[in-house]
Formats: C-alpha cells, sequence, structure tokens
C-alpha cells in the first residue's frame, strides 16, 4: 500500500513539474522568439505560428514578409533604432497587425 501511495505522489510532482517546465519554456519562446538569419534575412514565427520575414533590399531598404506575402517596404530608419534581427524578433513576440 505504501508503495502504491509512493508512486502516485511521485506521479503527481512529476507531471506537475513537467508542466511548469512546458509553461516558462512557451513564455520564453514568446519573450526571446527564435530568429534564424539567412545572408539578407531574417525571419521569426509569431504567437500564431506564421513565418515574418525582413529582406534587406541592399539599397537602405527592407522588404516585410508575413505569411510569405510581400507586406511592405521600409526604410532602415523606420526600424525605430533596431537591428533588423531585433525588428524581427519584436515583432514576433505578439501577433502582428500590418491593418494601420
Amino acid at each position: 500500500m505504501k508503495r502504491v501511495l509512493l508512486n502516485g505522489v511521485l506521479a503527481i510532482f512529476v507531471a506537475g513539474s513537467c508542466s511548469i517546465d512546458a509553461e516558462r519554456l512557451a513564455k520564453d519562446r514568446l519573450a526571446n522568439p527564435e530568429v534564424s538569419t539567412s545572408e539578407i534575412c531574417y525571419a521569426c514565427k509569431d504567437q500564431a505560428g506564421f513565418d515574418l520575414e525582413l529582406c534587406n533590399n541592399m539599397d537602405d531598404t527592407y522588404t516585410l514578409f508575413y505569411k510569405g506575402i510581400e507586406v511592405k517596404t521600409i526604410q532602415a530608419g523606420e526600424m525605430e533604432d533596431k537591428t533588423a534581427r531585433d525588428f524581427v524578433a519584436e515583432g514576433c513576440k505578439g501577433i502582428p497587425d500590418f491593418g494601420s
């Protein structure tokens, strides 16, 4: 009987620990999205799992893509003093709204 009770308590503890770790990892992922880098583009996934990509046009402008669709071209000065990588990471911390 003691063994069954001990195993039950241990299972509850392990399951609880795993869910706490999973929740913390999910929050960390949202706070610090992983940004992949190619030679001229930076990309990450937003909270909904869609791709956000910023590509350097090599003429002091960048093209922004969301869900694989070109959204707009922005000037380097429009990135709020952020690097292209940081600009994309900031966009992936939520769900971008390009309506405005």
